[in-house]
């Protein structure tokens, strides 16, 4: 049988007038090496709003599967603990445990939450991390080789507002398994990439994805807040 290690971390930079705060947390789990490919069906509604945004239509396709099951994840919770989830964790029992239980409980009570656009400045962000990430030989960092932080980047993109960062690296081949393992964050007492994605204050985003040596996948999601106003 074949394994295969997905790596993931999450920044949390909370923007406020006078003062930054910052959490971040790293996770490492070993999955048997099979493909997760349920049969769900497509969401017309977001589908058609995300087709709709050129950052989404210029983005590449794993991207553009991420950013759509970010959104089915927050607009229907249920279906996606029954269809996706479940089904995840039947393939992958070692995931099953005291993290998974908290999802499966956590997606049942969940409300559905705004939709998240893809937005310009968050994706320049996402790609140029990305790609600093795959030159440096895939070391998963919220700092850059340059030795600047998240809040630098963010500040050189020009995004005005409250964001987080969340990466994953491992095989996958249309996004799901990031996503359902950014959510799972097994060992991660925080459950910070699971607050992340689920908090109602980000309505923009940006992700990218870039293939590294040995078939892995890095995705890089960028959330934000609305902008505030220039000053």
């Amino acid at each position: 049988m074949r394994w295969s290690a997905f790596t993931f971390c999450f920044l949390l930079n909370l923007v406020f007038t006078t003062s930054t705060t910052k959490a971040q947390g790293y996770s490492q789990v070993v999955l048997t090496d099979i493909p997760f490919e349920p049969t769900i069906t497509v969401k017309k509604e977001i589908k058609e709003r995300l087709e709709r945004n050129p950052v989404f239509q210029a983005s590449d396709r794993i991207s553009q599967s991420f950013m759509y099951w970010v959104n089915y994840s927050r607009l229907f919770p249920k279906e996606f603990r029954d269809s996706a989830l479940i089904p995840y964790l039947e393939q992958q029992p070692r995931l099953k445990g005291k993290y998974a239980n908290s999802l499966l409980e956590t997606l049942d009570k969940a409300k559905a939450l705004p939709f998240i656009d893809p937005e310009e400045k968050l994706s320049k962000a996402a790609r140029d991390h990305g790609k600093d990430i795959k030159r440096n030989g895939g070391s998963v960092s919220h700092r850059s080789s340059d030795g600047s932080s998240f809040g630098d980047r963010m500040r050189k993109v020009g995004y005005r507002g409250c964001s987080a960062e969340n990466i994953s690296l491992g095989k996958d081949n249309w996004g799901l398994s990031s996503l359902l393992l950014l959510y799972l964050d097994i060992n991660l007492p925080d459950l910070g990439h699971r607050k992340n994605l689920l908090n109602s204050n980000y309505s923009k985003m940006g992700v990218s994805s870039v293939q590294l040596d040995g078939d892995q996948t890095l995705i890089v999601q960028e959330l934000g807040c609305e902008e505030r106003p220039a000053r």
